[in-house]
């Protein structure tokens, strides 16, 4: 099981990788054409995001070298909490209240973290900006869209690959392969990767980020207040919302827009590949 955690961790983490068409080193990267991220062609559109998503889903198979320092450093560190909370879920579980109240209450205010408001509020934002020619508003409802989109994709795939149970009340069995879809969070995945997209865009205005972060970080207790998760799928979910918030912001923010600057070079660059020995991970600096 550990295994899959540590490859939707590399899968995640891979897609922050140059974006696909980076100019050579030393080179200067394209810059938005005006109108291009706000009027973009439909069949464009759908067939860049299916590269992305194609390439977030073959990260992990790339090959590379490994920096065994940045294994430490993160992977590792994600892989020992994950697997901490993974043994220690049912305990964890057991430690709330659990009663009605809490599951009924827990459960509404989780809704903030459905898809469909989610993206409610990331459309408004885009049609704001819309009505007001602010661009950066624009940027950002369309931006959250995308990293809400991807991130809608990368939880399906993993619950059906782990078909984990829900937590019950009973005796029933609970673990993964189960034919349940707990693992992990698609509440907790969808709120951070909107979360990160806002928070990255008003970096400059603190307010932004705490809240964004603060009501990500509310919905995905609230799972676990409904019985509706345990505390290691809001930890897997909620890291990979955020890389995949991250990845939208950084391979697509226009740098003509306020928001927290892009390097657009091969500085900090995760690459990830499965060879003889394991999983690599190489991160150039």
């Amino acid at each position: 099981m550990l295994a899959i955690v540590s490859t939707l961790f590399i899968t995640s983490a891979a897609a922050q990788t140059t974006p696909l068409g980076t100019p050579p080193s030393g080179a200067q990267p394209a810059q938005h054409e005006p109108g291009e991220l706000f009027n973009p062609h439909p069949v464009r559109f759908v067939r860049k995001f299916a590269k992305e998503e194609y390439r977030i889903w073959t990260s992990p198979f790339r090959p590379s070298n490994y920096d065994s320092h940045a294994i430490k450093k993160y992977v590792v560190p994600f892989v020992v909490i994950s697997g901490a909370l993974i043994a220690t879920d049912l305990r964890t579980a057991q430690a709330l209240p659990n009663t009605a109240d809490q599951t009924k209450w827990s459960g509404r205010v989780s809704q903030i973290g459905a898809a469909y408001t989610l993206a409610g509020i990331s459309g408004a934002t885009f049609l704001l900006g819309q009505a007001t020619k602010n661009d950066h508003a624009r940027e950002t409802g369309l931006l959250a869209l995308e990293a809400l989109a991807h991130a809608q994709g990368v939880v399906f795939g993993v619950k059906q690959i782990t078909n984990r149970a829900r937590p019950v009340d009973n005796d029933q069995e609970r673990g993964f392969w189960k034919g349940g879809n707990s693992f992990p969070s698609g509440h907790a995945a969808s709120a951070f990767s909107v979360a990160a997209v806002f928070a990255y865009e008003y970096r400059e205005h603190i307010a932004v980020p705490i809240t964004a972060y603060a009501l990500a970080s509310v919905v995905s207790a609230s799972r676990l207040g409904a019985r509706r998760h345990w505390f290691s799928d809001v930890f897997v979910g909620g890291s990979t919302g955020f890389l995949l918030g991250r990845y939208v912001y950084k391979k697509h923010h226009d740098p003509r827009l306020p928001g927290s600057p892009v390097q657009r070079t091969h500085g900090w660059t995760p690459d990830i590949g499965i060879g003889h020995n394991g999983v690599a991970l190489a991160w150039r600096w």
